[in-house]
């Protein structure tokens, strides 16, 4: 017969397998629990590592080895979140950073995210400054710099929860100093933009302070220094970009840029446009006498570290006045009219164009409205100067000049505007003494005139001072009277026709 179990008595078996499956399930809500626990464990342990001596040696470490070169970074001082680090250094073989009274905040609640957030960072001076390319003999200094991660007391089973990305969310600076190839900026605040893991580029944006160029201008003692408005700017890893910046020079002259700088060759190129700029400042004292106004236009340099400044322009002259050339008192003389003595330029504009040691002056256009119109080119190669011109003027300024109208001016300029007569002007000599041909010219014009046309038309005071050279004072204030065989006058020495023709042709070119 079967015997029956007792009631409420179960197997051995069955109660063991119930603790296995209880001891089992306590294992995985232990695991759960402890990767749930993870992030909080990570964070803990962060703040407690952060402020021990051994990170900061670890950051110097790693600052060191991806720089290439030395860090030093003062003990950090954390007050909750945020720490403060009297000052940084770093330098390497191109590279020497400086700053001063950083501060940062360390949002550890982000850390939970998988990331670094650092945010309100900043610090009080940060100067960057590229050193001076040691000679090709030198090999480079090695680097000792490595960065070891096998030492960082992080338990193995935490690694992984540990952020691999960063964000930080903008960067200022108050005082900012720059210095690369002979180009300084100084005293200016600087703004970095938000920058994360993989960008290889962040904005910039400079307020203020003063900017020193390597660039020599004319009749300029020092470099040229200019105020710093603004500049907006993106810094990659092997270029700065500035996409626009104003600057301010003397007497409120202005003047907008955007160029690049490449760090590994050092070359630069910069396109501004300027407006309001002082003339006098770049002319000798000769020329500030005679010339002013103030210069608009667009400038293109470039350079490197072993090459000088190279440059071009297109400018023109804003309220520009020329006043007593020596070839406009002549012309104020022969023609009577005074307003050649000052004149008013409503164009003045010009290419300028360097070839070497010789400056090229091209497509030069200067016009005084209703009076005269200048154009042509002018090279200038160390004081010495020389150009070819088309000069045009009204006919009524030229029907007081004998024999200018039809044998001087007669030159053909179908691309100008209308209403003027026009001849060619070639100058040499030095930029303290210019010289030109026109006036010898007129010379000739009027003795031809005085042999060929009517007496009449050469008795006034213009034609008496171009005929001096010719015929003498007394001979000039009455020309009339040679072709009438007046004895007193042919006494003088111009005792033939012939022999008036000897002394007109010798200076006058052929027209």
């Amino acid at each position: 017969m079967q015997r029956r179990s007792r009631p409420g008595k179960r197997p051995a078996t069955s109660s063991s397998f119930r603790w296995l499956w209880w001891l089992a399930g306590l294992f995985v809500a232990g695991i759960a629990l402890l990767i749930f626990l993870a992030p909080s464990l990570v964070t803990g342990y962060i703040r407690s590592y952060v402020q021990t001596d051994d990170f900061r040696q670890k950051a110097e470490a790693l600052i060191a080895a991806r720089t290439g070169g030395t860090a030093r970074l003062a003990p950090l001082l954390w007050n909750d979140d945020t720490a403060t680090v009297a000052d940084l250094s770093v330098s390497n073989a191109d590279w020497s950073v400086d700053a001063g009274g950083l501060r940062a905040a360390l949002d550890f609640g982000a850390i939970r995210q998988g990331k670094w957030s650092i945010q309100n960072a900043g610090t009080d001076d940060l100067s960057l400054r590229h050193a001076a390319a040691a000679p090709a003999s030198d090999p480079p200094a090695p680097n000792p710099a490595r960065f070891d991660e096998s030492s960082d007391g992080i338990p193995s089973f935490l690694r992984r929860f540990i952020p691999s990305e960063t964000v930080i969310s903008g960067f200022e600076v108050h005082r900012f100093l720059f210095e690369h190839g002979g180009w300084q900026i100084s005293d200016t605040q600087l703004h970095l933009g938000n920058w994360q893991t993989g960008d290889v580029s962040l904005s910039a944006r400079l307020n203020g302070g003063r900017l020193k160029t390597p660039i020599n201008a004319p009749e300029q003692k020092q470099p040229l220094q200019f105020d710093l408005a603004k500049a907006t700017l993106r810094i990659g890893d092997s270029q700065c970009q500035v996409s626009d910046a104003t600057l301010r020079w003397k007497q409120e002259s202005e003047a907008t840029l955007r160029g690049s700088l490449k760090y590994e060759t050092g070359a630069w190129q910069i396109f501004t446009h300027v407006k309001a700029l002082p003339l006098d400042e770049f002319l000798n004292a000769w020329w500030k006498q005679r010339l002013s106004g103030k210069v608009e236009g667009d400038f293109e340099m470039a350079g490197s570290r072993t090459s000088p400044p190279a440059w071009k322009a297109d400018v023109s002259l804003k309220g520009g006045e020329i006043n007593g050339l020596p070839i406009l008192d002549k012309l104020v003389t022969y023609t009577n009219t005074h307003r050649f003595k000052r004149l008013v330029l409503d164009i003045c504009s010009a290419s300028l164009r360097p070839q070497g040691d010789t400056l090229r002056i091209e497509n030069i256009i200067v016009q005084s409205n209703g009076l005269l119109r200048i154009e042509g080119a002018l090279t200038i190669r160390g004081r010495d100067l020389e150009g070819d011109f088309l000069l045009g003027v009204t006919p009524e300024t030229l029907a007081s000049i004998p024999g200018a109208g039809n044998r001087v001016f007669v030159e053909n300029n179908p691309a100008a505007p209308p209403g003027l007569q026009w001849t060619r002007v070639h100058v040499v000599g030095t930029l303290d003494a210019p010289q030109e041909d026109l006036s010898s010219r007129l010379i000739g014009a009027a003795g031809m005139s005085l042999l060929l046309d009517t007496p009449g038309a050469v008795v006034n005071q213009g034609a008496e001072t171009l005929l001096k050279p010719v015929l003498g004072d007394e001979a000039a204030k009455v020309p009339g009277k040679i072709i009438n065989g007046a004895s007193g006058i042919l006494e003088n020495g111009v005792n033939t026709g012939a022999g008036l023709i000897n002394k007109v042709l010798p200076v006058f070119p052929g027209k």
